[in-house]
């Protein structure tokens, strides 16, 4: 496993479809052709929600993604989240599926959101307290609550200014039913921007910490580092 992993960022011209940017770059890169023990396409779109798997039916869960959101994506599809016995239903682009399905062996299309949930629940089983995990991208925010392994909560909000992100993660803080004395708050992001939003947030919150990347994830080399937290958790759940 070690120096196992590779990480590369590429900036597509918003100027032009998605999906044209996406061909051009699976063509200049021959490697993405290759066989793989897996290939997962991580999906990354605030357009998903929870069913627990005691109600969910296949056939139901497109109507399901049209019931939450009132411009669902054109492809709907669902993860099954074992350890929290329900499905993970989101939407992706068609154009963006069919491409994928097309030009890569067997890929697995992957939410976010999924592979965060996972290593937050096996962290959170071991703290008394309940954790809020917050996970800062540009322009989005992934929030999830757990009490000692039991999720509570989880969303993705999208936010234009710093006093957006202070006020999803009140609101949540809030909503959840968590203490201002005992409970925690956990932060992973942009370091500036974490730590401008974290002076603010210790007028309300006594503990507020950055959220790490587990030790275990540096045995993979030291581009680890570079990797958004999504990446890093579904590597360490293929391990």
């Amino acid at each position: 496993m070690n120096e196992s992993f590779f990480y590369r960022d590429v900036e597509f011209d918003r100027t032009r479809p998605y999906v044209s940017s996406l061909k051009e770059c699976f063509f200049e890169n021959d490697f993405l052709t290759w066989f793989y023990k897996q290939v997962n396409v991580v999906c990354v779109t605030s357009q998903y929600t929870l069913v627990p798997a005691a109600v969910f039916q296949e056939k139901q869960k497109a109507g399901l993604l049209a019931f939450t959101f009132s411009s669902p994506e054109g492809r709907c599809l669902s993860n099954e989240l074992k350890d929290e016995q329900a499905e993970l239903v989101f939407g992706v682009d068609e154009d963006v599926y069919e491409f994928c399905s097309r030009s890569l062996v067997n890929p697995r299309f992957v939410h976010h959101v999924g592979p965060l949930l996972s290593l937050w629940k096996k962290q959170s089983r071991a703290r008394l307290p309940r954790q809020l995990y917050v996970v800062l991208h540009r322009r989005r925010m992934d929030v999830a609550c757990y009490a000692q392994g039991n999720l509570l909560f989880v969303n993705s909000f999208e936010y234009e200014h710093t006093d957006d992100i202070l006020y999803y993660i009140l609101y949540v803080w809030k909503q959840v039913g968590m203490d201002q004395q005992k409970d925690q708050l956990r932060l992973f992001g942009d370091v500036p921007l974490r730590n401008d939003i974290t002076n603010t947030l210790r007028n309300y919150l006594q503990y507020i910490d950055p959220l790490e990347i587990p030790s275990e994830a540096y045995l993979m080399g030291p581009e680890v580092l570079q990797a958004p937290l999504d990446l890093i958790a579904l590597s360490l759940c293929e391990l």
